[in-house]
């Protein structure tokens, strides 16, 4: 796969709140790549900080905020070939006692291997939210860090090809 980084890392931050408790909310966040020059983002790491959910008595509670290179009509997880990163917190309760549960993708490099965890290909990428069981709208907060970069012509069509048929 021929890459040519073209620019220093640079950090892209959103946030997302949900249109209503526990409705699934999803937002578009524009990039500007040049199509032209086969323009796209390395993206090097990415950190989701979905809002606590709500304990509430005598019900199990969530949030979960994820972050996809197409859109989505429901949350990702990690098992979703479009699906940069994801984030559930659970509030689990047996009717007395909660116990919160925190599920986070290491979505960093973890080794010398990997120089990135994902290729944005197109103009834009999603950020999704979905509660369960609160009582108010929640949302998240994500972060990813990213590289401009070059790539041949033929990488470029495979890239493009393969996260629009992703969707």
């Amino acid at each position: 796969m021929a890459l040519k980084r073209t620019s220093e890392p640079f950090i892209i931050s959103t946030s997302i709140s949900e249109q209503g408790a526990n409705t699934f909310t999803q937002a578009q966040i524009s990039v500007n790549l040049n199509p032209l020059d086969q323009e796209v983002l390395l993206v090097l790491a990415a950190d989701i900080d979905a809002f606590a959910p709500d304990v509430v008595t005598g019900l199990n509670s969530a949030q979960t905020v994820s972050i996809s290179t197409t859109s989505r009509t429901t949350i990702g997880g990690i098992g979703d070939s479009n699906v940069v990163a994801s984030q559930r917190i659970d509030v689990k309760t047996d009717g007395v006692d909660h116990v919160a549960f925190d599920r986070l993708l290491n979505a960093g490099p973890a080794s010398s291997f990997i120089d990135y965890i994902s290729i944005l290909a197109t103009n834009n990428f999603f950020v999704q939210t979905q509660g369960l069981n609160n009582t108010s709208a929640k949302g998240g907060s994500t972060r990813l860090w990213v590289v401009r970069a070059k790539a041949d012509a033929s990488t470029y069509a495979a890239l493009v090809n393969s996260e629009l048929l992703s969707e």
